[in-house]
């Protein structure tokens, strides 16, 4: 069962960085070879299956960490596995049962009587999104990642399949929809059968204590993960109530987060179960310390791509989706800026301590300001209103989970988070940031092989020069997480 942080962290994030990648082609096919109104269609019927399941599930896959990572038998974890996929099981098709029936409402709020034609989305795809989502902290907590690997990859090859077939084949986005549902469908079977597997004892039944402790501690996380989800898709639903499908089209993939921030996530799956242990044997500062290498890593490779996306981020939203939208450019460089915040879990610390009430907290603040802000912003600055909203309530939802770390592990702000790395790093990439944007403009070589050409080259050589400066430093945190 032992095994290092950073070897799991590599698995990981070697199957985050193919299947994003994946993730990415498919999203670029669907933009070239769909009009604005079906991938704002698309966009749409997404948007509602993700708040509706978020607020349902009443933080359930939360839970998994946790309990799993506690359990300490067999025993125990079959107990486990039983209850949380029956209760996903029975919420899963209750979801898809009030979104069916909700369908007249959801067609009047968006005013695009297409959504109709995809009732058979919204009523099967939240039941395999639950279940297909639960696999990644299962098979984490058993160390089973290799396996978490395999079955990522292989879902998202069947998308980015199932995207050309139907293009090669010349069908309709409906026929695409069909397949696509169907094939989710089909592997949120495989995670029954991969949960069986690893616990001989599951069973579809639900035991009444553990369900009660299961519900205390996720509500309080399902309630603020809902708020978060809520605020991430609050300024697509501002831009839904004021502009046309087209238009959404184009925020949506102006707002959409780049596969930057696959290294933070992996950490964060392989560093929570650690932390939970460390902070059981009242060892804060060493949990301290272990998630600021982790986020000082993170951070490192996060903003130098961050910085590069809204430096060149013309060309960017060219190579990745097509110049019909690059209205959506302004959008798409405030995200970027978005991007840093996405170096950790802020509230990580919280959960690991059971503090989770706290985290409710802050997404009821951060959501209150972007509600606020949102349609301030976009009666005073129009499009890009939301966006900024976005930014600041994730400024103010980060610095009162960091300000309440402090408080319940007892250790001073200034040693909270490492601030200075944070800081050196950022420094640093502003100034590259700056001479390389000066460089591209001075040279004008995309009169020679093209802006978004000119703009990878470039992108490289800033790569290079980047790597060198920091490589030392990489390696050091990267021990240290070994150790």
């Amino acid at each position: 069962m032992k095994q290092s942080i950073a070897s799991d962290t590599i698995k990981l994030t070697t199957s985050k960085i193919i299947t994003l990648t994946i993730s990415m082609i498919t999203a670029m096919l669907l933009s070239r070879f769909r009009t604005l109104e079906e991938y704002g269609t698309y966009s749409q019927i997404l948007m509602v299956i993700q708040l509706v399941t978020t607020f349902f599930m009443l933080g359930l896959p939360n839970s998994i960490n946790y309990f799993l990572a506690k359990a300490d038998n067999d025993t125990e974890r079959g107990k486990f596995i039983s209850t949380y996929y029956t209760l996903s099981t029975i919420l899963g098709f209750l979801i898809g049962l009030v979104l069916v029936l909700s369908t007249p409402l959801i067609i009047k709020f968006f005013d695009n009587p297409l959504i109709k034609n995809f009732w058979y989305v919204l009523a099967v795809y939240p039941w395999a999104k639950i279940i297909t989502s639960s696999i990644d902290n299962m098979l984490i907590v058993y160390k089973k990642t290799h396996i978490l690997m395999i079955f990522r990859i292989l879902n998202s090859i069947f998308i980015l399949s199932a995207v050309l077939i139907v293009q090669f084949l010349n069908l309709g986005f409906n026929e695409y929809m069909i397949i696509f549902v169907l094939g989710q469908a089909g592997f949120a079977l495989i995670v029954y059968i991969l949960a069986k597997k690893l616990s001989c004892e599951m069973q579809f039944k639900i035991n009444k204590n553990l369900g009660k402790d299961i519900f205390s501690f996720s509500l309080p996380i399902g309630l603020g993960s809902f708020i978060g989800t809520l605020k991430t898709e609050l300024d697509k639903i501002t831009i839904s109530w004021f502009y046309n499908t087209e238009q959404l089209a184009i925020y949506t993939n102006a707002a959409r987060e780049m596969p930057v921030t696959i290294i933070a996530s992996s950490l964060t799956s392989v560093l929570l179960p650690q932390v939970v242990r460390l902070l059981k044997k009242e060892e804060n500062e060493k949990a301290i310390n272990l998630w600021g290498d982790a986020t000082s890593l993170s951070y490192l490779i996060i903003c130098f791509l961050a910085i590069g996306i809204f430096a060149y981020a013309p060309e960017a939203l060219t190579l990745l989706y097509s110049e019909k939208y690059l209205p959506g450019v302004p959008v798409f460089r405030i995200y970027a800026i978005v991007l840093l915040f996405r170096c950790t879990y802020f509230g990580m610390m919280l959960n690991a301590s059971g503090n989770t009430k706290l985290i409710f907290k802050s997404t009821v603040i951060s959501l209150t300001v972007d509600i606020s802000l949102n349609f301030i912003l976009y009666y005073t600055i129009g499009f890009i209103g939301p966006a900024l909203s976005t930014l600041i309530a994730t400024v103010v939802s980060a610095s009162y989970l960091l300000i309440a770390t402090s408080k319940v592990l007892n250790i001073p702000f200034r040693k909270v988070f490492p601030w200075k790395n944070i800081l050196l790093i950022t420094i640093l990439n502003i100034c590259l940031g700056l001479i390389f944007t000066f460089i591209k403009k001075l040279l004008d070589l995309d009169l020679i092989v093209g802006g978004v050409s000119e703009a990878l080259i470039l992108a490289v050589i800033w790569f290079v020069v980047y790597f060198a400066i920091t490589f030392k430093f990489a390696k050091n945190k990267w021990k240290e997480l070994n150790e």
